[in-house]
């Protein structure tokens, strides 16, 4: 949003006015929450509140109606002065813009960890940009029913998410920098399992994420989805979280396309617990537990597309004993149901390739495989479907090219040696290429 000349020197003129009445009241009362609370009443609906340089100390301010809300070239801080809890209040009206902000919390714990530093609601047409948002004791944003767009801001040094949208109505989440966050980086959840979101996570920076709370995997996720359909993750940078990079629970039609990935705990991307036709495209993982997973077919996890991934610097970690057994660390990729794996390059892996659970139509294909234990393994037993391996290149198997697993148990002998995969009538293994 940009004034002409002519708005220029008329709104300067009030934000200095503004500013000799705001030391004015400094010099009696350090708390500048009246003063803006009368600034926002004198606003018209769907008018610009231009905000004056320097720091602003505020209790906490709730919005009603339509406004754009612009901090000064120079810097404008709203900081906390009140007890831990949201800073910036909004729910129930059209269009919000914010620009050019620094929201600072006073960093002890919300009463409400749920709420965010800023909590808004059923706002349509949100535009969040240029903003920092920092030392929450809750979240750092916290959506209710949202759409719009939340760009190029910092959100930093947060107890929970950095970024929570509930029930969104598609939010452009791009170019920002999420880091130090107590629980999670960016979540986007739907209240139910398939609802179309359809949300843009793209170019963002999420680092450091940890996973305060505990648990298996529900915190220290750079992105987790919950539910949400048509989610697309693209072209982030995503480092240092305490369990994976992109989680995806149960979220329909989620792409995962070109993450730039390093750091995790455990494993770096899950699509999980019901996800249908999850897809991850060439993103490049390391430094991780395991690589990449569409898991728990038995609870609804089905079809998938795993191509152009590159995963290296797998190790084996343990944020959580008690889970850690069941994790096959060191597998690149472990797929269940109806999931084609093509085209990626996974070195120096336990597994490169899994075909695990209840293998129910998987196609492993044309995948370069490079210095794994074993380079592609397969399930047996009974209720087991059809799998198809075919045409990877194989490079320097430690133990076997090809193999059988059986429960937990990986079975002896390579199952690339000809005639070797005659005694498994559904899998069909064709034109792989191997070298020592």
């Amino acid at each position: 949003m940009r004034a002409t000349r002519r708005e220029f020197f008329h709104y300067g003129a009030a934000a200095l006015a503004g500013l000799a009445q705001l030391r004015r009241a400094h010099a009696a009362a350090p708390d500048a929450t009246d003063w803006l609370r009368r600034r926002l009443a004198e606003t018209a609906r769907g008018g610009v509140l231009r905000l004056p340089a320097g720091v602003l100390r505020i209790r906490s301010l709730t919005i009603d109606s339509d406004i754009a809300i612009l901090g000064a070239a120079a810097g404008t801080t709203l900081q906390a002065s009140g007890p831990p809890g949201p800073l910036l209040r909004a729910a129930a009206f059209g269009a919000l813009t914010l620009e050019n902000l620094r929201f600072e919390g006073a960093g002890g714990r919300f009463a409400d960890p749920k709420q965010g530093l800023l909590d808004l609601a059923d706002i349509p047409k949100l535009a969040i940009h240029g903003c920092t948002i920092r030392r929450s004791g809750g979240k750092g944003v916290n959506l209710l029913r949202c759409g719009g767009r939340f760009a190029q801001n910092i959100v930093e040094d947060v107890r929970d998410a950095g970024y929570f949208s509930l029930d969104g109505l598609g939010v452009d989440i791009d170019n920002n920098k999420v880091r130090r966050c107590g629980d999670n980086g960016v979540q986007v959840w739907t209240t139910s399992a398939g609802r179309y979101e359809g949300s843009r996570i793209r170019n963002n920076e999420i680092v450091d994420i940890r996973n305060l709370s505990g648990g298996d995997g529900a915190y220290g996720n750079g992105v987790g989805i919950w539910g949400s359909g048509f989610v697309r993750v693209e072209k982030n940078v995503i480092r240092r979280c305490a369990y994976t990079a992109v989680r995806n629970n149960a979220g329909h039609d989620v792409e995962v396309v070109g993450n730039d990935c390093s750091g995790f705990g455990e494993r770096a991307m899950y699509a999980e617990f019901g996800a249908k036709r999850a897809s991850f495209r060439d993103n490049k993982i390391d430094d991780a537990g395991a690589g990449i997973a569409l898991a728990n077919a038995e609870r609804g996890t089905d079809i998938g597309f795993v191509t152009g991934n590159r995963i290296t610097g797998l190790h084996e970690t343990h944020p959580d004993d008690e889970f850690g057994p069941i994790m096959s660390w060191l597998t690149g990729i472990e797929a269940e149901s109806n999931v084609e794996i093509a085209g990626n390059t996974v070195i120096g892996g336990w597994m490169g390739v899994r075909c695990g659970g209840y293998r129910q139509n998987i196609r492993v294909e044309g995948n370069r495989l490079v210095d794994n234990d074993y380079g592609v393994t397969f399930q047996i037993g009974e209720g087991v479907g059809p799998a198809v391996i075919a045409r990877n290149k194989i490079i320097g198997a430690k133990k076997a090219a090809i193999a059988a697993i059986a429960g937990q148990d990986i079975q002896p002998g390579d199952v690339a040696r000809p005639g070797a995969a005659a005694k498994y009538p559904r899998l069909t293994i064709e034109g792989n290429e191997l070298e020592t």
